[in-house]
């Protein structure tokens, strides 16, 4: 009789198999090049403790970057190229599974005190893009206050974590100020008055008044894919308080 080795993934047992499941994907895979609206995404495992408790990747904020290069199986395109709404339904999903249902995090309850509020994961709103792109998979917006019509593209992790590094380089050179809300900016906006130079619509965006970006920012929030992190949260008291969830390490360590 031949002997299959484990490396091949037909020939290992049902005992050694992750158990998975399908998640879609809040954007329908609209804005990726091999449409991939759907992904097997692995349950997390004993095994994955390792990534959660390791102190280099809990510093360096690195440990949810490799949960989900083990955790995605069929995505086609590395994790990092996902668009942030799509990889929170994905991280959603390996909380709720792995960890439970609830979160408890802190809140101010209707009397302004400061109380443990906790959380039904499963009662969060998945938001779908509802808006469809053009050829290029941009999106059109017209600042109200200088009437500039203006392409914009929703942004992926890598976009941020690509962010993030040029923020701090310019954090030292600006006297501790950030400039994330600018970079963001200049990143996401495409083409303005007919223009796609990046260096002349950096100029142009920076000339803008504040209201126009707010009102910008805002338009991207509302439309961009993902998890409305609005919600509510009940306290012990048996308030229940409208809160938005906040991520942090704590999300992955939950009371047993």
């Amino acid at each position: 009789m031949e002997n299959k080795s484990f490396l091949d993934p037909n020939s290992v047992p049902d005992l050694y198999k992750v158990p998975y499941d399908i998640i879609e994907l809040p954007s329908q895979g609209l804005l990726y090049e091999n449409k991939k609206s759907s992904v097997k995404v692995e349950y997390l495992t004993a095994y994955d403790e390792n990534v959660l408790s390791s102190p280099n990747l809990l510093n360096n904020g690195k440990y949810l970057d490799v949960l989900l290069e083990r955790k995605v199986k069929d995505l086609g395109f590395h994790h990092s190229e996902l668009l942030q709404g799509d990889r929170l339904a994905i991280l959603l999903f390996l909380r709720t599974t792995g960890l439970g249902e609830e979160y408890t995090q802190l809140i101010f309850n209707d009397s302004g005190d400061m109380v443990e509020g906790i959380i039904d994961l499963t009662k969060l709103t998945i938001k779908k893009l509802e808006i469809t792109p053009d050829e290029n998979n941009e999106f059109d917006f017209e600042f109200p206050e200088s009437n500039k019509k203006g392409k914009f593209r929703l942004l992926s992790s890598k976009d941020d974590d690509d962010l993030n590094e040029q923020d701090k380089k310019l954090i030292e050179k600006n006297q501790g100020v950030s400039s994330k809300a600018t970079l963001r900016l200049e990143r996401s906006v495409m083409e303005i008055e007919g223009e796609r130079d990046k260096m002349k619509i950096s100029h142009i965006l920076r000339g803008l008044k504040i209201l126009d970006v707010r009102k910008f920012n805002k338009y991207v929030s509302d439309i961009e894919p993902g998890i409305d992190t609005k919600t509510v949260a009940r306290t012990q008291g048996g308030e229940s308080v409208e809160v938005f969830l906040r991520i942090g390490r704590n999300f992955w360590y939950p009371e047993i």
